[in-house]
């Protein structure tokens, strides 16, 4: 493991926290919620306001249910804490995300269906972090070996995803050794 050398002297500007977690409700469905909290350590003074130091300047959640398949079939978002009253009126638009699936693509059409003033700029920066929350829940018990795609599929599974899950590599060769390919020469 590696570990983050000591930061030199520094003096804190802002806090972005993003928080996603992952929900099995008792119909079946998974529930996804992430919320996103902007801080300042000092007061901020906006045009129609002062907001308090460690105050929330933009508190955001989203809150999306999907079924087995990854389809959304329930969205809500909910503009708790903004820096102006009329942020709250965009919460709706979110229910768009009704009837897609999570599968690669995804931040790329959301991206698309809520550019500029037809989306929240901070719900919608939060929506990759909740597919890829997505993806950790189905995979939560290890079983994504099994789920197998054809290679005309999307990738279902995390192993050729990433570096350590190369499918040339030592994880997949020890732990996953049907899906392990030799290494081109």
């Amino acid at each position: 493991m590696s570990h983050a050398p000591p930061p030199f002297a520094r003096t804190l500007l802002h806090s972005r926290r993003i928080h996603c977690e992952g929900f099995r409700r008792e119909d079946g469905l998974l529930e996804l919620e992430a919320t996103l909290i902007d801080t300042k350590p000092m007061p901020l003074k906006l045009v129609s306001r002062v907001v308090p130091s460690e105050e929330p300047i933009h508190q955001m959640r989203v809150r999306l249910v999907i079924d087995a398949q990854r389809e959304i079939v329930d969205a809500a978002a909910f503009s708790e804490h903004t820096p102006y009253a009329t942020c709250t009126g965009v919460e709706a638009t979110y229910r768009q995300l009704i009837g897609l699936r999570i599968e690669p693509g995804f931040t790329q059409q959301v991206k698309r269906m809520f550019r500029g003033t037809a989306g929240c700029t901070h719900m919608t920066e939060i929506l990759p972090m909740m597919a890829s929350t997505a993806f950790q829940v189905f995979w939560a018990d290890g079983s994504f070996a099994e789920q197998g795609a054809r290679a005309s599929e999307p990738r279902q599974t995390p192993l050729g995803g990433c570096h350590a899950l190369r499918l040339d590599g030592e994880v997949v060769r020890t732990y996953f050794p049907r899906f392990h390919q030799t290494p081109p020469p």
